[in-house]
Parts: C-alpha cells; structure tokens; sequence
C-alpha cells in the first residue's frame, strides 16, 4: 500500500508540475536541505552557553505575559501553557482531567458545578492556593479592563453565562450557571484564554497586570522583548501522580528554558542545525532531512485542512456537481501527497485523535470518475470554469490546491487556480466571496465547536459553510448533553448528514511537527499544537 501511495504521489506531482507550475514545492524542499549553520540567531547572541537549558524557537515573540489576553498569540499559550494551571486540564485525547481540581460534582440540572481542590498547592510566591484565589481569578479575567479575550464565552454572549462563584470554605469552589451546558469545563482550559488560577500579586494595587504568578511547574522569570522569554523550575511544585497525557497529569520540569524569538523559519532551522536551539514547530512541506543530530516528534492535530464549495454559486448550488467535485478526487491519495505521509483522510469534523472519533467519522468519498461523467450530465455542466482560490502563506493549503486543481481538470472539470494574498483570502472566506477555497480552521477543544464554525446562515453569516436548518437543530440538542455516548452518535449523524449535502470537503487534520534536537528527551505532539516543555529533559 505505501509503495503503491508513494507511486500515486510522485504521479500527482507530475500532473501538477505539468498544469500549475508547482515548482514552489521544490524551491521549499532546496532551501531546506541546504540548511546550514549561521551566525547565533537574534535573542542568542547575548546569551551564555547552558549547557542543559532548553531553548525554543518561536517566530513572533509574545505581546503580553497574561494568559488569554486580547493581545495574545501562539507564542503567548506555549509559554504560559508551561506556566499556569486551571481547575481542570486537557488530556491527549481531548477529555477533560483533574489538575487543581483533584474532583468535581455536576448537579442534577447540569446548572452548579462544584470543585473540590488539591490540598498543599502552592503559588510561585510561596503562598497557599486556596478557594479564594480562584474566586479572585475569575473575577479579575472577568473584569472589562482585564482585556481577557474569553470574557463573552462566560458572561452569556457567546455561550452560558456565569452566575456566580462561591466558596463554602478553603478548598471548595461552586460556579454557578444560568443553564446547563456541556463544554463549560472544556472551556475554562482552552489553551487559548483559559480561565488560570492566579495569585492576586499578578496585578499591583490598580489592579493592572504584572506578570504571571501561578502554580504551574515553572516560574515566569525574565522576559527581554522581541528576544527570549526564560522560564525557570518551579522548586516546589508538587506533580500530579496520574501518568502524563496532554497538559494533565504528572508535570516535572527539569531544566530552564528559553523562548526564543527567530522571525525566520529558515534562520529557525539553521539555528537547529548549528545546536543553537533544541526544538521548533514545523509544517509537513517544509522538513529537513533526516540526521542523527536531529529527529521529527509528530502527531495528530485539531486543525481541519479543507475543500470548500459555496453552495451559493450559481454553479455549485446544483448538489450534483458537488458530489461530482467530490468523487472526481483520490482523497485519500491527495493528502497522502500533500502532508507526505504525515496524516490520513479524515473527512469528519471530528479529529482523528479525539476520543469521540469513530469509523463512521472515517467514511467519507470514494472516487468514481463513472459517477462523476453521469452527475456532471445530470446537471447540465457544459465546461464552465470552475476557481479555486487559495495563497501561498500557507505551503499545505496551496500544494492542495494544485493536486485538486490536477485531478479535477482530468476528470472533465475545467478547474483554475486563483492565487491570492493571504489578507484577502480570509476576506473573502469571511464574506463567502468565493466559489471554491483550500483553507484550514483553527483547532477548536470540541468538535461541537467546530461544526458550530461551519454551521450557519449565510445570510446572516457569510462565512457558514453548511446551510441545513436539520443539522443545525441537531447540534443545539447537545447544549447541555456531557454523556459522551450521546455526543458521539450525534457527531457521527452529523458527519453523515455533511457527506450528503457536500458543502465542503474535509481532508485531514494538520499533523503537529516539531523538529527536536537529539539532546531532547520526552517531547511529544499534542493535538492542540501547543509546546510543553514539562517531562522533557535535555542531555
């Protein structure tokens, strides 16, 4: 099978070469496998050697040090991933674990969630954790002036609304709700703007924020802007005892580490190769090529690489010539070139490594040039140009632009690429301004979320991929569902539902690569995309 797959790609490559002019793949591939070492990276040079520091690359550096603030970006949640905690954590498969929280009771109506917190933890400061402070916490993020980007996930107007917070004594806290609703607990760990127990001297008496002081198991200590980020070991943090998974369970920090900041995925890579740095997130076209100084941690991500079809078009409102864009593609084949073996076909929504992930998710199309000839008749295609608007911003969304664009022609479907700038490509998702797209979406904790981002009117979303009124019903029924059985029936009868109507053509998920220095020891993938350093070790 991977020989006769490694054919296929190589063959599609061909097509696409001949057609599109791929000839950027290559270009990526050259500027990869002539890496070679450079003088220290900015945010290195002033830097001592350490010998067992770890240190990071990351493209941008963080706007902020406060978790979930408006100003954040991904730099923001891998570093303060590693440096605070919330009441409950995300595991591996995306369920939900104890962390600060070793219990938690849901009342009967689904409305009071009570937790029962962890005795003997203890904040960077030294000081005690207790009820009070994340009674604290959550009042401060849900403070206007806090710029916390999550507040409207919490005060009722993008999801339930937080009634009030109470603590019945030191190591009890109730949050109570205006209706029951079954991704509050996920929420509150989103790696984005989680709802972070915090020391009240991370803001100084205007109440404006400081720094982190935290529980996590290392301590925010120096931040030089626009260079590094250097988080030291938390000397008394005391780790969970359940086995690893995710950002839960046991966390052991070993060593300092620094985050620093090289703009350049290049320099990044030269940074690598000349030992100046131990490990860097990388996408699936842009690898280097295998040596014992270095080696690929990879894994399933959250991310949905994409197809879409505006089902508005006056040529593709017509289901028959969806359904003929979609049998007209080897899906599984393209991706399999696209991502070079990193990932598998996944046409579902939900995420190969959620737990709620099922074999009817997996089914999806097969390709029936056959089928495709008789629906193109059915409805009456007569050769009409067909764009398929994507940017280069992104290698993957691109180089599968090109393989559809490839294979759609062959099959009789006169396709065109329309390259655009990546600005005006999120414009144009975002008013539905296009006929087709290779995009990706962002992660999101639960797949409810994720067919909530393609569910829709157009007319009041333009951006809302799937008009089906029936779908969209059904997805509200799991408002308040947390019975896991129940959610992953109506996940599945969602995908089956989307696999008739064909408003978008889901490809896999983005896998989540990092190149790691051989010093490294104990990284490993998350399907949220987001570097944690605790439990790695470095020769």
């Amino acid at each position: 099978m991977t020989d006769r797959r490694t054919r296929f790609s190589r063959h599609l490559l061909q097509i696409a070469v001949l057609l599109s002019g791929c000839a950027a793949a290559s270009a990526v591939w050259a500027s990869a496998s002539s890496v070679s070492p450079t003088e220290p990276a900015p945010g290195l040079a002033a830097i001592q050697p350490v010998t067992h520091e770890i240190r990071v690359a990351e493209g941008t550096d963080t706007p902020t040090s406060m978790p979930g603030n408006v100003e954040r970006n991904t730099a923001t949640d891998n570093i303060l991933g590693n440096v605070v905690e919330s009441l409950v954590a995300l595991r591996a498969d995306l369920s939900v674990g104890p962390m600060l929280a070793d219990s938690w009771t849901i009342s009967p109506d689904g409305k009071t969630y009570t937790f029962h917190l962890r005795h003997g933890v203890l904040f960077h400061n030294g000081a005690p954790m207790t009820s009070a402070e994340v009674k604290w916490s959550f009042e401060f993020l849900m403070k206007r002036s806090s710029g916390f980007e999550c507040r409207s996930v919490f005060d009722g107007r993008r999801g339930v609304k937080v009634l009030a917070v109470r603590t019945p004594d030191s190591y009890t806290v109730v949050f109570e709700l205006d209706r029951p609703h079954a991704l509050f607990l996920k929420q509150t760990v989103d790696p984005r703007c989680p709802l972070a127990v915090l020391h009240p001297s991370s803001v100084d008496s205007d109440g404006k924020w400081l720094k982190p002081v935290a529980t996590g198991p290392y301590v925010f200590a120096d931040w030089k802007r626009g260079q590094y980020v250097l988080l030291k070991p938390f000397a008394q943090y005391r780790p969970r005892t359940e086995p690893p998974s995710g950002g839960a369970g046991a966390k052991v920090a070993h060593a300092d580490v620094r985050f620093v900041v090289i703009p350049d995925e290049a320099a990044q890579k030269s940074a690598l190769t000349a030992g100046q740095i131990d490990l860097m997130a990388i996408s699936e076209n842009s690898l280097l090529p295998p040596d014992p100084r270095w080696h690929i941690v990879e894994g399933p991500s959250a991310d949905p690489a994409a197809l879409l079809m505006q089902t508005r078009d006056p040529l593709l409102s017509d289901l028959r010539m969806r359904r003929a864009i979609a049998l007209a593609l080897d899906l599984p084949g393209i991706v399999n070139a696209v991502t070079d073996g990193h990932a598998r076909y996944n046409p579902s929504l939900v995420p190969d490594a959620n737990r709620l992930f099922s074999p009817i998710d997996a089914s999806g199309y097969t390709q029936n040039l056959h089928e495709v000839k008789r629906l193109l008749a059915e409805a009456g295609y007569h050769g009409q140009t067909l764009k398929l608007e994507t940017s280069r911003r992104f290698e993957h969304m691109y180089t599968l632009a090109v393989y559809a664009q490839s294979l759609l022609t062959k099959a009789g479907i006169r396709t065109e690429l329309d390259i655009v700038e990546w600005g005006k490509q999120v414009s144009d998702f975002r008013s539905g301004n296009f006929q087709m797209m290779s995009f990706g979406y962002s992660a999101r904790i639960d797949p409810a979320l994720m067919f909530g981002d393609v569910l829709g009117d157009k007319s009041k979303t333009p951006m809302a991929q799937w008009e089906n009124p029936a779908a969209r019903e059904l997805l509200h029924s799991l408002e308040g569902v947390t019975d896991e059985a129940t959610r992953k029936q109506t996940f599945e009868r969602l995908h089956q539902m989307m696999l008739v109507d064909a408003p978008l053509l889901g490809m896999y998920h983005t896998p989540d690569l990092m190149l790691v220095s051989s010093r490294l020891h104990g990284v490993s993938s998350w399907p949220m995309r987001r570097i944690r350093l605790f439990n790695v070790s470095k020769d």
